[in-house]
């Protein structure tokens, strides 16, 4: 009985993935190669190592030094074929800084941008204008990615600490206009999954990130097992709905002033590590200092029993963290993975 169509195709791809996997770990390599790290058969490689040249996803190198048989043909990734673009976005006082980064289908960055903007100056054309000229010149690109300070559903911005963005639908405005696959998130999701990447000396399975910026609201981010808590609405991390201040303007206020800024803080951990049990606690944004934390950390202590206290770090400026995190995600997103997947761990 002949194999069904749909699971020889399906099979095929998922050989196709395997392969392309392997050249995205070695660079490039001959048949042999390939087939010893993948599994697969010679001829199954061969066949699709052909394809994978007509489709420009890789190209032919040199001949491989002979050890006494016929040379065998290199072949090599061509992971500049699809680019993808970094943004993120983050206030903090008066001035918006905004980060872009080009990076490949290696996860290897290309270009890398920055820019400081007044905080009422960042508008929609702005930001479209940016990504004009980054498309401009690397009209590979495939996938936007944008770190929003704000709260994110389904591309949507329904708010965000850059109000000329507020109830924007990003997603849907920038895939229609060039023609690529977009992605939008809260801030707070990129920063913790970028953080859990590039701090794995700290062994963060369990642990919650919480950002303060100077004259704005806090956020925070929760990696559970390893893995991103994003929620049913992507609502999770919107600590500064807690019910502990009567408007988001009495919040501000509140978080200007060191004495209610640590009542606050104290009041909204507590809750995290009742809800999540972190192991650790991450503290970044530059309103916060080794002062507050201190303080923070010994009102914790009054009220929560010394064993559920998790460790507590400061680190004020995150944003190679962010930038990172969201380079992980449209890298994913550029191979077909899933946004948040995580294979270190």
């Amino acid at each position: 009985m002949k194999q069904p169509i749909r699971t020889t195709m399906l099979l095929k791809q998922q050989n196709k993935e395997l392969i392309l996997s392997a050249f995205r770990e070695i660079g490039q390599g001959t048949r042999n190669e390939i087939a010893q790290l993948t599994g697969l058969s010679i001829s199954t490689c061969g066949n699709i190592i052909r394809d994978l040249l007509k489709s420009g996803e890789l190209r032919e190198g040199e001949l491989a030094p002979s050890l006494g048989g016929r040379p065998s043909k290199v072949y090599i990734y061509n992971a500049n074929m699809s680019l993808a673009l970094a943004i993120s976005l983050v206030t903090n006082k008066d001035f918006n800084q905004i980060e872009l980064a080009t990076v490949n289908l290696s996860g290897v960055v290309l270009t890398k941008e920055s820019y400081m903007q007044p905080l009422h100056s960042l508008s929609f054309d702005f930001l479209d204008a940016l990504i004009a000229r980054q498309v401009s010149v690397s009209p590979e690109i495939k996938v936007i990615g944008i770190g929003i300070p704000g709260m994110v559903v389904h591309g949507e911005v329904l708010y965000c600490d850059i109000e000329e963005l507020d109830h924007l639908n990003l997603k849907e405005m920038l895939q229609s206009k060039y023609h690529v696959k977009v992605f939008i998130d809260n801030e707070m999701h990129f920063k913790a999954f970028g953080y859990h990447q590039t701090h794995t000396d700290m062994n963060l399975k369990n642990f919650a990130l919480v950002n303060v910026p100077e004259e704005q609201t806090y956020g925070a981010g929760f990696i559970v097992n390893n893995r991103l808590i994003r929620g049913n609405a992507n609502f999770s991390g919107e600590i500064n709905y807690l019910p502990y201040v009567s408007s988001r303007k009495e919040l501000i206020r509140q978080c200007a002033e060191d004495e209610s800024l640590i009542s606050l803080i104290s009041k909204v951990l507590i809750s995290i590590i009742t809800i999540t049990d972190p192991k650790t606690i991450v503290l970044c944004g530059f309103r916060f200092n080794d002062s507050l934390l201190q303080q923070v950390q010994e009102k914790i202590s009054k009220t929560l029993p010394a064993q559920l206290l998790p460790e507590f770090y400061l680190q004020r400026d995150i944003s190679d963290e962010y930038l990172t995190g969201i380079i992980s995600v449209i890298q994913n997103l550029l191979i077909g993975q899933e946004p948040y997947e995580d294979d270190q761990f």
